[in-house]
Protein backbone atom coordinates (compact mmCIF):
# COMPACT_ATOMS: atom_id res chain seq x y z
CA UNK A 1 0.00 0.00 0.00
CA UNK A 2 2.87 2.53 1.02
CA UNK A 3 4.42 1.86 -2.52
CA UNK A 4 1.19 2.59 -4.32
CA UNK A 5 1.29 5.71 -2.54
CA UNK A 6 4.56 6.68 -3.52
CA UNK A 7 3.98 5.82 -6.96
CA UNK A 8 1.14 7.74 -7.32
CA UNK A 9 2.56 11.05 -5.36
CA UNK A 10 5.66 10.41 -7.93
CA UNK A 11 3.20 10.35 -10.96
CA UNK A 12 1.21 13.17 -9.40
CA UNK A 13 4.80 15.45 -9.03
CA UNK A 14 5.96 14.29 -12.74
CA UNK A 15 2.74 15.61 -14.25
CA UNK A 16 2.77 18.40 -12.12
CA UNK A 17 6.18 19.82 -13.42
CA UNK A 18 6.24 18.36 -16.66
CA UNK A 19 2.91 18.80 -18.63
CA UNK A 20 3.47 23.09 -17.95
CA UNK A 21 6.17 22.18 -20.09
CA UNK A 22 4.11 19.88 -23.10
CA UNK A 23 1.27 22.18 -22.70
CA UNK A 24 3.79 25.36 -23.65
CA UNK A 25 4.89 23.03 -26.86
CA UNK A 26 1.37 22.22 -27.97
CA UNK A 27 0.26 26.04 -27.26
CA UNK A 28 2.66 27.34 -29.67
CA UNK A 29 2.25 24.14 -32.45
CA UNK A 30 -1.28 25.41 -32.30
CA UNK A 31 -0.47 29.39 -32.18
CA UNK A 32 1.24 28.54 -35.37
CA UNK A 33 -1.21 26.36 -36.82
CA UNK A 34 -3.80 28.71 -36.38
CA UNK A 35 -1.86 31.93 -38.02
CA UNK A 36 -0.76 29.92 -40.97
CA UNK A 37 -4.89 29.53 -41.38
CA UNK A 38 -5.36 33.00 -40.79
CA UNK A 39 -2.74 34.28 -42.94
CA UNK A 40 -3.36 31.99 -45.97
CA UNK A 41 -6.54 34.74 -46.85
CA UNK A 42 -4.89 37.40 -45.68
CA UNK A 43 -6.55 39.82 -48.52
CA UNK A 44 -10.50 38.67 -46.33
CA UNK A 45 -8.97 38.35 -42.91
CA UNK A 46 -5.78 40.92 -42.85
CA UNK A 47 -2.12 39.48 -42.16
CA UNK A 48 -0.86 38.16 -38.46
CA UNK A 49 3.28 38.50 -38.23
CA UNK A 50 5.18 36.91 -35.24
CA UNK A 51 7.50 39.84 -33.69
CA UNK A 52 8.87 37.27 -30.98
CA UNK A 53 8.15 34.53 -29.38
CA UNK A 54 9.70 33.10 -26.31
CA UNK A 55 8.48 30.24 -24.75
CA UNK A 56 9.66 29.17 -20.94
CA UNK A 57 8.91 25.90 -18.83
CA UNK A 58 5.74 27.91 -17.24
CA UNK A 59 4.76 31.27 -19.13
CA UNK A 60 5.38 32.10 -22.47
CA UNK A 61 5.81 35.88 -23.86
CA UNK A 62 4.95 36.54 -27.77
CA UNK A 63 4.47 40.19 -29.63
CA UNK A 64 2.42 40.08 -32.82
CA UNK A 65 2.16 42.80 -35.42
CA UNK A 66 -1.18 42.97 -37.52
CA UNK A 67 -1.97 43.85 -40.25
CA UNK A 68 -5.80 44.75 -41.81
CA UNK A 69 -7.10 43.61 -45.25
CA UNK A 70 -6.18 45.33 -48.00
CA UNK A 71 -9.76 47.00 -48.12
CA UNK A 72 -9.29 48.88 -44.88
CA UNK A 73 -5.97 50.51 -46.44
CA UNK A 74 -6.76 53.65 -45.89
CA UNK A 75 -7.26 53.38 -41.98
CA UNK A 76 -3.94 51.87 -41.89
CA UNK A 77 -2.37 54.87 -43.03
CA UNK A 78 -4.15 56.68 -40.39
CA UNK A 79 -3.85 54.45 -37.40
CA UNK A 80 -0.78 51.94 -38.26
CA UNK A 81 -0.25 48.41 -37.94
CA UNK A 82 -1.79 47.21 -34.50
CA UNK A 83 1.28 45.39 -32.38
CA UNK A 84 0.40 43.47 -29.03
CA UNK A 85 1.67 41.43 -26.86
CA UNK A 86 0.21 38.56 -25.09
CA UNK A 87 1.97 36.49 -21.72
CA UNK A 88 0.58 32.93 -21.03
CA UNK A 89 0.96 30.97 -18.08
CA UNK A 90 1.05 27.24 -18.79
CA UNK A 91 -0.98 24.56 -16.93
CA UNK A 92 -1.47 20.81 -16.83
CA UNK A 93 -4.43 21.16 -19.60
CA UNK A 94 -3.65 24.00 -21.33
CA UNK A 95 -2.28 27.77 -21.52
CA UNK A 96 -4.35 30.98 -20.37
CA UNK A 97 -3.33 33.97 -21.96
CA UNK A 98 -3.94 37.66 -21.69
CA UNK A 99 -2.76 40.31 -24.70
CA UNK A 100 -2.52 44.45 -24.67
CA UNK A 101 -1.79 46.59 -26.78
CA UNK A 102 2.24 47.99 -28.03
CA UNK A 103 3.45 51.19 -29.13
CA UNK A 104 2.32 54.43 -30.31
CA UNK A 105 -0.65 53.96 -32.67
CA UNK A 106 -3.41 56.74 -32.67
CA UNK A 107 -5.78 54.15 -30.26
CA UNK A 108 -2.89 54.19 -27.60
CA UNK A 109 -2.76 57.95 -28.13
CA UNK A 110 -6.20 58.43 -27.70
CA UNK A 111 -6.19 56.24 -24.03
CA UNK A 112 -3.67 58.35 -23.00
CA UNK A 113 -5.63 61.92 -23.77
CA UNK A 114 -8.89 60.61 -22.58
CA UNK A 115 -8.79 57.61 -20.33
CA UNK A 116 -5.86 58.32 -18.17
CA UNK A 117 -3.87 55.16 -19.57
CA UNK A 118 -6.40 52.91 -18.31
CA UNK A 119 -7.52 50.78 -21.67
CA UNK A 120 -10.99 49.81 -21.00
CA UNK A 121 -10.15 46.58 -23.78
CA UNK A 122 -9.11 42.60 -22.97
CA UNK A 123 -7.87 40.49 -25.30
CA UNK A 124 -7.56 37.04 -23.19
CA UNK A 125 -8.03 33.10 -23.88
CA UNK A 126 -7.36 29.58 -23.61
CA UNK A 127 -5.52 26.59 -26.00
CA UNK A 128 -6.70 23.31 -24.50
CA UNK A 129 -3.89 20.49 -24.43
CA UNK A 130 -6.56 18.90 -27.05
CA UNK A 131 -6.29 22.55 -29.50
CA UNK A 132 -9.29 24.19 -28.81
CA UNK A 133 -8.80 27.76 -28.85
CA UNK A 134 -10.93 30.08 -26.55
CA UNK A 135 -10.51 33.72 -27.37
CA UNK A 136 -12.36 36.82 -26.46
CA UNK A 137 -12.49 40.30 -25.99
CA UNK A 138 -13.92 42.50 -23.14
CA UNK A 139 -15.09 46.45 -22.94
CA UNK A 140 -15.35 47.65 -19.26
CA UNK A 141 -18.24 50.17 -19.16
CA UNK A 142 -16.91 54.08 -19.96
CA UNK A 143 -19.07 56.75 -19.07
CA UNK A 144 -19.64 60.49 -20.05
CA UNK A 145 -16.85 60.43 -22.09
CA UNK A 146 -16.43 63.99 -24.16
CA UNK A 147 -15.35 63.61 -27.48
CA UNK A 148 -16.04 65.97 -30.38
CA UNK A 149 -18.94 67.90 -28.54
CA UNK A 150 -20.56 64.59 -28.10
CA UNK A 151 -21.15 61.97 -24.91
CA UNK A 152 -20.40 58.71 -25.02
CA UNK A 153 -21.25 56.26 -22.60
CA UNK A 154 -20.12 53.02 -24.01
CA UNK A 155 -21.44 49.29 -22.17
CA UNK A 156 -19.60 46.62 -20.83
CA UNK A 157 -19.52 43.88 -23.50
CA UNK A 158 -18.02 40.75 -24.18
CA UNK A 159 -17.69 38.66 -26.99
CA UNK A 160 -16.15 34.92 -27.52
CA UNK A 161 -15.10 32.71 -29.68
CA UNK A 162 -14.16 28.73 -29.99
CA UNK A 163 -12.51 27.21 -32.21
CA UNK A 164 -11.50 23.18 -32.30
CA UNK A 165 -8.21 21.57 -33.14
CA UNK A 166 -8.51 21.28 -37.35
CA UNK A 167 -10.51 24.89 -36.95
CA UNK A 168 -12.87 23.74 -39.27
CA UNK A 169 -15.78 24.06 -36.17
CA UNK A 170 -16.50 27.06 -33.80
CA UNK A 171 -18.46 28.93 -31.51
CA UNK A 172 -19.39 32.95 -30.87
CA UNK A 173 -20.87 34.27 -27.79
CA UNK A 174 -21.41 37.74 -26.79
CA UNK A 175 -23.63 40.55 -24.96
CA UNK A 176 -23.55 43.66 -24.02
CA UNK A 177 -25.24 46.17 -21.80
CA UNK A 178 -27.73 49.16 -22.90
CA UNK A 179 -25.75 52.24 -24.06
CA UNK A 180 -26.23 56.15 -25.63
CA UNK A 181 -24.56 58.50 -27.48
CA UNK A 182 -25.69 62.15 -27.17
CA UNK A 183 -24.14 65.40 -28.69
CA UNK A 184 -25.34 68.48 -31.31
CA UNK A 185 -28.90 68.21 -30.14
CA UNK A 186 -29.11 64.43 -31.25
CA UNK A 187 -29.44 61.20 -29.12
CA UNK A 188 -28.48 57.48 -29.87
CA UNK A 189 -29.69 54.92 -27.75
CA UNK A 190 -29.02 51.25 -27.84
CA UNK A 191 -30.45 48.38 -25.46
CA UNK A 192 -29.08 44.95 -24.22
CA UNK A 193 -27.32 43.23 -27.41
CA UNK A 194 -26.62 39.29 -27.13
CA UNK A 195 -25.16 37.29 -30.09
CA UNK A 196 -25.51 33.35 -30.54
CA UNK A 197 -23.84 30.86 -33.14
CA UNK A 198 -22.72 27.76 -33.80
CA UNK A 199 -20.82 27.21 -37.33
CA UNK A 200 -18.80 23.96 -39.03
CA UNK A 201 -16.75 24.35 -42.27
CA UNK A 202 -17.64 23.02 -45.38
CA UNK A 203 -15.10 23.81 -47.56
CA UNK A 204 -12.74 26.94 -47.79
CA UNK A 205 -14.28 30.02 -45.82
CA UNK A 206 -18.25 28.26 -46.96
CA UNK A 207 -19.66 27.22 -43.29
CA UNK A 208 -22.94 26.46 -42.32
CA UNK A 209 -24.79 26.78 -38.98
CA UNK A 210 -27.11 29.19 -36.86
CA UNK A 211 -26.88 32.73 -35.65
CA UNK A 212 -29.17 34.43 -33.63
CA UNK A 213 -29.01 38.51 -32.67
CA UNK A 214 -31.00 40.20 -29.90
CA UNK A 215 -31.22 44.24 -29.73
CA UNK A 216 -33.55 44.77 -26.41
CA UNK A 217 -34.41 48.01 -28.30
CA UNK A 218 -32.84 51.13 -30.71
CA UNK A 219 -33.56 54.59 -30.64
CA UNK A 220 -32.61 58.08 -32.09
CA UNK A 221 -34.16 61.42 -31.65
CA UNK A 222 -32.86 64.74 -32.94
CA UNK A 223 -34.61 68.06 -33.52
CA UNK A 224 -36.29 66.92 -36.84
CA UNK A 225 -37.30 63.65 -35.70
CA UNK A 226 -37.89 60.59 -33.33
CA UNK A 227 -37.43 56.77 -34.25
CA UNK A 228 -37.65 54.04 -32.03
CA UNK A 229 -37.50 50.03 -32.76
CA UNK A 230 -38.05 47.67 -30.06
CA UNK A 231 -37.29 43.67 -29.81
CA UNK A 232 -35.17 43.35 -33.02
CA UNK A 233 -33.85 40.11 -33.94
CA UNK A 234 -31.55 38.59 -36.61
CA UNK A 235 -32.03 34.83 -37.16
CA UNK A 236 -29.97 33.04 -39.92
CA UNK A 237 -29.24 28.97 -40.89
CA UNK A 238 -27.53 27.33 -43.32
CA UNK A 239 -27.08 24.11 -43.78
CA UNK A 240 -25.01 21.17 -46.10
CA UNK A 241 -27.43 18.99 -47.95
CA UNK A 242 -24.92 17.12 -49.70
CA UNK A 243 -25.10 18.34 -53.16
CA UNK A 244 -27.01 21.43 -51.88
CA UNK A 245 -27.12 23.89 -49.67
CA UNK A 246 -30.31 25.80 -48.08
CA UNK A 247 -30.22 28.81 -46.02
CA UNK A 248 -32.61 31.17 -44.08
CA UNK A 249 -32.90 34.72 -42.59
CA UNK A 250 -35.40 36.19 -40.63
CA UNK A 251 -35.26 39.74 -39.58
CA UNK A 252 -38.33 40.83 -37.13
CA UNK A 253 -39.01 43.68 -34.85
CA UNK A 254 -41.89 43.83 -32.58
CA UNK A 255 -42.52 47.63 -33.01
CA UNK A 256 -41.36 50.21 -34.97
CA UNK A 257 -42.37 54.09 -34.65
CA UNK A 258 -41.05 56.98 -36.61
CA UNK A 259 -42.24 60.49 -36.25
CA UNK A 260 -42.23 61.33 -39.75
CA UNK A 261 -43.35 57.96 -41.52
CA UNK A 262 -47.15 57.31 -42.81
CA UNK A 263 -47.53 55.03 -40.12
CA UNK A 264 -48.06 55.98 -36.59
CA UNK A 265 -47.06 52.06 -35.68
CA UNK A 266 -45.25 49.58 -37.63
CA UNK A 267 -45.60 45.58 -35.08
CA UNK A 268 -44.51 42.34 -35.73
CA UNK A 269 -42.93 43.33 -38.47
CA UNK A 270 -40.84 39.71 -40.29
CA UNK A 271 -39.07 40.09 -43.34
CA UNK A 272 -37.43 36.74 -44.08
CA UNK A 273 -35.44 34.97 -47.76
CA UNK A 274 -35.42 31.53 -47.74
CA UNK A 275 -32.86 29.58 -50.34
CA UNK A 276 -33.75 25.86 -51.07
CA UNK A 277 -31.45 23.33 -53.10
CA UNK A 278 -28.50 25.60 -54.24
CA UNK A 279 -25.79 23.99 -56.32
CA UNK A 280 -22.99 23.65 -53.54
CA UNK A 281 -20.00 23.36 -56.08
CA UNK A 282 -21.25 26.35 -57.64
CA UNK A 283 -21.43 28.49 -54.24
CA UNK A 284 -17.71 27.42 -53.62
CA UNK A 285 -16.97 28.44 -57.21
CA UNK A 286 -18.51 31.52 -56.78
CA UNK A 287 -16.58 32.40 -53.40
CA UNK A 288 -13.09 31.25 -55.31
CA UNK A 289 -13.85 34.05 -57.66
CA UNK A 290 -14.79 36.39 -55.27
CA UNK A 291 -10.90 35.75 -53.34
CA UNK A 292 -9.31 35.82 -56.99
CA UNK A 293 -11.19 39.51 -57.35
CA UNK A 294 -10.23 40.37 -53.82
CA UNK A 295 -6.49 39.11 -54.69
CA UNK A 296 -6.02 40.68 -58.26
CA UNK A 297 -7.39 43.96 -56.32
CA UNK A 298 -4.80 43.90 -53.39
CA UNK A 299 -2.07 43.23 -56.36
CA UNK A 300 -3.46 45.89 -58.41
CA UNK A 301 -2.94 48.58 -55.41
CA UNK A 302 0.19 46.70 -54.13
CA UNK A 303 1.89 47.29 -57.17
CA UNK A 304 -0.15 48.65 -59.98
CA UNK A 305 1.94 47.73 -62.91
CA UNK A 306 2.07 44.05 -62.69
CA UNK A 307 0.17 41.86 -64.43
CA UNK A 308 -2.97 40.54 -63.12
CA UNK A 309 -3.95 36.60 -63.46
CA UNK A 310 -7.20 36.29 -65.72
CA UNK A 311 -10.30 36.01 -63.77
CA UNK A 312 -12.42 32.95 -63.95
CA UNK A 313 -15.53 33.26 -66.16
CA UNK A 314 -18.44 34.18 -63.98
CA UNK A 315 -21.85 33.33 -66.15
CA UNK A 316 -20.95 29.48 -65.93
CA UNK A 317 -21.31 29.66 -62.50
CA UNK A 318 -23.88 31.66 -62.30
CA UNK A 319 -25.24 29.09 -64.66
CA UNK A 320 -24.53 26.63 -62.54
CA UNK A 321 -26.54 27.38 -59.27
CA UNK A 322 -30.11 27.97 -61.89
CA UNK A 323 -30.42 23.87 -61.76
CA UNK A 324 -33.90 22.06 -61.38
CA UNK A 325 -35.25 22.31 -57.60
CA UNK A 326 -33.57 25.28 -56.65
CA UNK A 327 -36.29 27.22 -54.47
CA UNK A 328 -36.58 30.86 -53.59
CA UNK A 329 -38.82 32.40 -50.72
CA UNK A 330 -39.16 36.16 -49.84
CA UNK A 331 -42.11 37.15 -47.16
CA UNK A 332 -43.06 40.37 -45.30
CA UNK A 333 -45.80 40.34 -42.90
CA UNK A 334 -46.55 43.41 -40.24
CA UNK A 335 -49.52 44.92 -38.49
CA UNK A 336 -49.61 48.26 -39.82
CA UNK A 337 -51.64 50.56 -37.45
CA UNK A 338 -52.89 47.51 -35.75
CA UNK A 339 -53.94 46.45 -39.63
CA UNK A 340 -52.50 43.00 -40.98
CA UNK A 341 -50.35 43.30 -44.36
CA UNK A 342 -48.50 40.51 -46.04
CA UNK A 343 -46.41 39.85 -49.23
CA UNK A 344 -44.91 36.66 -50.06
CA UNK A 345 -42.96 35.65 -53.43
CA UNK A 346 -42.39 31.71 -54.56
CA UNK A 347 -40.02 30.67 -56.98
CA UNK A 348 -39.42 27.07 -58.30
CA UNK A 349 -37.03 26.25 -61.01
CA UNK A 350 -38.80 22.95 -62.58
CA UNK A 351 -36.07 22.91 -65.31
CA UNK A 352 -32.18 23.91 -65.14
CA UNK A 353 -31.46 26.86 -67.56
CA UNK A 354 -28.63 28.07 -69.46
CA UNK A 355 -27.45 31.25 -69.34
CA UNK A 356 -28.22 31.31 -73.76
CA UNK A 357 -32.51 29.92 -72.12
CA UNK A 358 -32.81 33.33 -70.48
CA UNK A 359 -32.82 34.87 -73.91
CA UNK A 360 -36.13 33.22 -73.99
CA UNK A 361 -37.54 35.41 -71.89
CA UNK A 362 -37.89 38.48 -74.66
CA UNK A 363 -38.06 36.38 -77.78
CA UNK A 364 -40.30 33.26 -76.85
CA UNK A 365 -41.63 34.12 -72.95
CA UNK A 366 -44.25 31.55 -73.28
CA UNK A 367 -41.56 28.82 -73.42
CA UNK A 368 -39.65 30.28 -71.02
CA UNK A 369 -42.00 30.46 -68.04
CA UNK A 370 -42.68 26.74 -68.52
CA UNK A 371 -39.48 26.44 -66.72
CA UNK A 372 -40.66 28.26 -63.67
CA UNK A 373 -43.30 27.63 -61.16
CA UNK A 374 -43.95 31.95 -59.51
CA UNK A 375 -46.50 32.65 -56.75
CA UNK A 376 -46.94 36.06 -55.56
CA UNK A 377 -49.36 36.47 -53.19
CA UNK A 378 -50.33 39.91 -51.81
CA UNK A 379 -52.91 41.36 -49.09
CA UNK A 380 -52.21 45.08 -47.75
CA UNK A 381 -55.00 46.82 -45.74
CA UNK A 382 -57.24 48.90 -48.29
CA UNK A 383 -57.78 51.82 -45.55
CA UNK A 384 -53.73 52.20 -45.29
CA UNK A 385 -53.74 52.58 -48.85
CA UNK A 386 -56.33 54.75 -49.61
CA UNK A 387 -54.87 57.17 -47.22
CA UNK A 388 -51.83 57.33 -49.06
CA UNK A 389 -51.98 59.11 -52.43
CA UNK A 390 -48.49 57.48 -54.11
CA UNK A 391 -50.07 54.34 -52.96
CA UNK A 392 -53.16 54.51 -54.27
CA UNK A 393 -51.92 55.37 -57.31
CA UNK A 394 -49.61 52.29 -57.93
CA UNK A 395 -51.90 49.90 -55.71
CA UNK A 396 -55.63 50.94 -55.74
CA UNK A 397 -55.99 51.74 -58.85
CA UNK A 398 -54.17 48.98 -60.74
CA UNK A 399 -56.27 46.01 -62.98
CA UNK A 400 -54.02 43.67 -61.38
CA UNK A 401 -54.94 44.16 -57.56
CA UNK A 402 -58.33 42.91 -56.65
CA UNK A 403 -60.30 45.22 -54.02
CA UNK A 404 -62.52 43.27 -50.83
CA UNK A 405 -64.16 45.03 -48.51
CA UNK A 406 -60.56 45.37 -46.40
CA UNK A 407 -57.67 44.93 -48.15
CA UNK A 408 -56.10 44.66 -51.83
CA UNK A 409 -55.47 41.59 -53.10
CA UNK A 410 -52.92 39.99 -55.63
CA UNK A 411 -52.71 36.51 -56.88
CA UNK A 412 -50.45 35.59 -59.08
CA UNK A 413 -49.16 32.69 -60.80
CA UNK A 414 -46.76 32.02 -63.54
CA UNK A 415 -45.98 29.01 -64.68
CA UNK A 416 -47.14 26.75 -67.63
CA UNK A 417 -50.37 29.07 -67.63
CA UNK A 418 -50.59 31.85 -65.93
CA UNK A 419 -53.54 32.61 -63.34
CA UNK A 420 -54.42 36.26 -61.93
CA UNK A 421 -57.08 36.39 -58.96
CA UNK A 422 -58.65 32.97 -59.85
CA UNK A 423 -58.61 33.74 -63.11
CA UNK A 424 -56.09 32.17 -66.07
CA UNK A 425 -55.06 34.82 -68.53
CA UNK A 426 -52.65 34.80 -71.42
CA UNK A 427 -49.01 35.96 -71.45
CA UNK A 428 -50.03 38.89 -73.92
CA UNK A 429 -52.92 39.57 -71.40
CA UNK A 430 -50.50 40.05 -68.09
CA UNK A 431 -47.96 42.26 -70.49
CA UNK A 432 -51.24 45.06 -71.31
CA UNK A 433 -51.93 44.70 -67.58
CA UNK A 434 -48.80 45.23 -66.18
CA UNK A 435 -48.21 48.44 -68.90
CA UNK A 436 -51.15 49.80 -67.49
CA UNK A 437 -50.20 49.73 -64.15
CA UNK A 438 -47.41 52.08 -64.05
CA UNK A 439 -47.62 55.79 -63.47
CA UNK A 440 -46.64 56.99 -66.90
Amino acid sequence: MKKLIISFTVVAALLFFSAPYFTGKIAEAETFKLLDRINASSSEYGLTEVLSYERRVRSTNARYQYTPPIAFADKVKVFGDIIYACESQHGITGIDYICALEGESAYAKFITENLDSDDPISVFGSISLFGGITQSISLDEIRSLEVDGATLNFPAALISVFTDAQGSNFRINGNSDAFEISGNGEKLSVGKMTIEGEFAQVIGSLFTGDMLINIDYFSTSGAQSETSIKGLQVLSSARDNGDTLSSKLLFSIDQLTASDAPVKSIESLKLGLNFQGLDKQSVIEYQEFSQQLQANTSATIENPGAPQSEPTDLMPILEGMLKRGLEINANLNARLDGKPNSVNLDLKLVESISIEQLSQFISAPDGALSKFEVWLNASLDRSLIDSQAMAAILIARSPLVAAGNDDYVLNLKLGSKIELNGKTISWVELQKLVFSSLPL
